[in-house]
């Protein structure tokens, strides 16, 4: 059976009209062959252009996930393929014949990210990669949990103190949460007050307006390159100086502050010290680069995967009753992963937070080489966006793939989860190098706040909140829920 949603059913599992099921594209003559290979089919105009026009790319991602294993996008101007096929994705990203590289789209998060590892290929990436995997792997996490509990402690003062009738917003609490956590693990920076730790969150708040402008670039149909110096290029630019000064200065600091017989236990100290004994490990630069991109994929994506799981809890009287009696009765918080298989039901609603709204919902690759793929010919130069919505709404895989589910996880084996048809960390050697760190310092969060607080709505008989794509599958309106202490 094929990997992908069915052509008869529209992208959100109910089906599609009549004139969705044949695409106009596939009723036409038979596409040109090459080399025994088809020219993969184009998205029907009437089906591209709009979500175009209103910048709607998640819409324009669920339609030509109904189209095809393979459905060029070329209403943008230049060729672009998105694949919708699970058995091609893994053919990508598992790719050994390096036909494939990071996306000339993807790259673009370079002008914030500087030449880290999400945008970064070939030796560099591997350098990069082995270098910072010491500090991340299963081992290495339980010296980071005292970060996360402190942070979460913090938040739960910060609920306790606020009115009850006083709505949250799970997106900006979360984001308050989770960048307090990384503070401490991650940079070394203890407590909330402090001028350094107004630096890093205004560090933080400028790069992800940074990549809203760079989602709202690169959804219109006509913008200038970030190398023409507009007026909008020119702030752009200030703004991405500004962030690379603010984190130059506290890894200074940190160097300046750390002793040759520190042990630290925060990753900046750790590779501080690493630099001290071999001058091959992260320059400064490198260090700089690589913190840009755990300030976006450490803090901000985990957040919004928090915000989305525990709105959901909140939606779902029975649901967070279950969850609620397992936090109860687990005998602490988590300390390490071994932990988490005492609190399966709560890792179960992380997990299906990041299968419903993926952090980010696209992979993106770019060919290098002409060759085939499921039949199709791929072009040197052709870029490919990987719809991992497609993957994760597939009812081959996911019975009822639109219901929130914690239960579909028992026994899941998050070390091989691309096996699992779940690419929520991505997948292959290029999958997310924090992706330990994020689940066990997400089911914390959400074992304490449900042991402490019961959630409901803000509002009741609210519609229930969609996603919008800007880079993040982020919340359309405010994720607002009331915490009552138990």
């Amino acid at each position: 059976m094929p990997t992908r949603l069915s052509s008869t059913e529209s992208a959100r599992g109910t089906p599609a009209p009549a004139s969705a099921r044949s695409p106009r594209s596939e009723r036409r003559a038979p596409p040109r062959r090459r080399h025994g290979l088809r020219r993969p089919p184009t998205l029907a105009l009437h089906r591209a252009l709009p979500p175009l026009l209103r910048r709607d790319l998640l819409r324009l991602f669920e339609n030509a996930a109904a189209g095809g294993s393979v459905v060029r996008l070329d209403a943008a101007g230049f060729r672009l393929l998105q694949v919708n096929d699970e058995a091609l994705m893994r053919e990508i990203l598992l790719d050994k014949g390096r036909v494939y590289r990071k996306a000339s789209l993807m790259r673009r998060l370079g002008a914030v990210t500087g030449e880290g590892l999400l945008i970064n290929d070939g030796e560099v990436w591997k350098r990069h990669r082995r270098l910072a995997n010491p500090a991340l792997a299963a081992g290495s996490l339980p010296r980071y949990v005292p970060a996360m509990r402190e942070a979460m402690a913090q938040t739960v003062a910060r609920w306790r103190g606020g009115e009850a009738a006083a709505p949250l917003d799970l997106v900006a609490e979360l984001s308050r949460t989770t960048l307090t956590s990384l503070l401490d693990s991650i940079f070394g920076i203890r407590g909330e007050a402090g001028m350094l730790n107004d630096r890093v969150a205004q560090v933080s708040g400028v790069i992800h307006a940074l990549l809203d402008e760079l989602v709202r670039q690169g959804s219109a149909l006509a913008a200038p390159p970030l190398s023409w110096p507009t007026p909008a290029n020119l702030r752009f630019r200030r703004r991405i100086a500004e962030v690379n000064a603010i984190l130059d200065d506290i890894i200074a600091k940190r160097r300046e502050d750390l002793a040759d017989t520190d042990a630290p236990a925060d990753l900046l100290g750790q590779w501080l010290q690493q630099r001290r004994r071999n001058p091959e490990h992260f320059s400064a630069v490198e260090m700089r680069d690589e913190l840009m991109t755990m300030l976006i994929a450490g803090h901000h994506s985990l957040a919004i995967a928090l915000a989305w799981a525990l709105y959901h809890v909140a939606l779902d009287a029975d649901l967070q009753a279950e969850v609620s009696a397992e936090a109860a009765t687990a005998p602490e918080l988590p300390q390490s992963l071994e932990d988490l298989a005492d609190l399966p039901l709560a890792r179960g609603v992380l997990l299906e937070a990041l299968r419903l709204y993926p952090q980010p919902p696209i992979l993106l690759r770019e060919a290098v080489a002409e060759h085939g793929l499921g039949g199709y010919h791929i072009r040197a130069g052709d870029q490919l966006v990987l719809s991992i919505p497609a993957l994760h709404r597939d009812p081959a895989h996911w019975p009822q793939p639109e219901r929130f589910d914690a239960g579909r996880f028992a026994g899941f084996n998050t070390d091989g989860m691309m096996q699992g048809h779940h690419l929520g960390f991505g997948g292959g050697p290029r999958s997310c190098i924090g992706r330990r760190f994020a689940l066990l310092e997400g089911v914390l969060v959400l074992v304490e706040a449900l042991r402490v607080f019961r959630l409901r709505p803000a509002a009741a008989n609210a519609e229930r909140v969609p996603p919008r794509f800007a880079g993040m599958l982020v919340p359309a309106a405010p994720l607002l829920v009331r915490a009552v202490p138990r």
